[in-house]
């Protein structure tokens, strides 16, 4: 039986520019990650990834002259970095499984493996996923008027109990700034002592028999 494959492990098609930026993405990600402190002897912990990171930088730059000994030493240390990505991410997979917790997968710089439901379950659920959920933000009550720094994200309902996954940003239009917010069952979750007079931007989705919904419209809310 092999590893199933749930996160995006393919950075063969990418440029070494665009490479360097997304390790250190992960890098970021995975100090902020709950999940992940301690680390196994064979994993790549946030610092050492930047490391190579910044050795790629240096070998990408020292070989632009066309030097065939810095360019050999850039391809060798890109595998080498390759490498240390993958069996982190294939750590967080095992990790995700064996705790059976997939919102250890979210929010690590990585991209989710995007799964197509071959065999639908049920027309039901096929009609789901081609549905978007519907979001809607009110500021929390209080008798003497608006909670400062608090808010609710209120869900449409899913069809089916299909659990719906919620994503936060202060930036939309930089993909790599939505974080996960977890996901859920229930259709209403409170967001208490919030940064006032800061913009948040929601985003959510259906997860249905291992399949996802489209993104729904991105809703946004000025906290108080």
């Amino acid at each position: 039986m092999t590893l199933p494959e749930l996160l995006e492990l393919n950075f063969n098609s990418y440029s070494i520019n665009d490479f360097i930026a997304e390790v250190n993405t992960i890098a970021d990600k995975m100090e902020k990650h709950s999940a992940l402190k301690d680390f196994p002897e064979y994993f790549c912990p946030p610092e050492k990834l930047r490391e190579k990171a910044t050795l790629l930088v240096q070998l990408r730059d020292a070989s632009a002259s066309g030097d065939r000994d810095k360019k050999a030493e850039k391809m060798a240390a890109w595998e080498d970095t390759k490498l240390a990505v993958i069996m982190n991410g294939q750590h967080i997979t095992m990790l995700s499984l064996h705790r059976n917790d997939p919102n250890i997968l979210l929010n690590t710089g990585y991209k989710l493996k995007q799964k197509h439901i071959a065999k639908p379950t049920s027309s039901s659920a096929t009609d789901l996923l081609a549905e978007t959920p519907g979001l809607a933000l009110r500021y929390l009550q209080s008798g003497s008027g608006p909670v400062v720094g608090a808010f609710t994200v209120i869900i449409t309902k899913a069809k089916n109990r299909a659990s719906t996954e919620l994503q936060m940003s202060d930036n939309p239009s930089d993909e790599s700034s939505w974080s996960s917010q977890g996901i859920y069952a229930k259709s209403r979750i409170e967001y208490k002592r919030q940064q006032s007079e800061k913009r948040l931007y929601f985003r959510a989705r259906y997860h249905q028999d291992g399949g996802v919904s489209p993104w729904s419209q991105v809703v946004n809310i000025l906290v108080l």
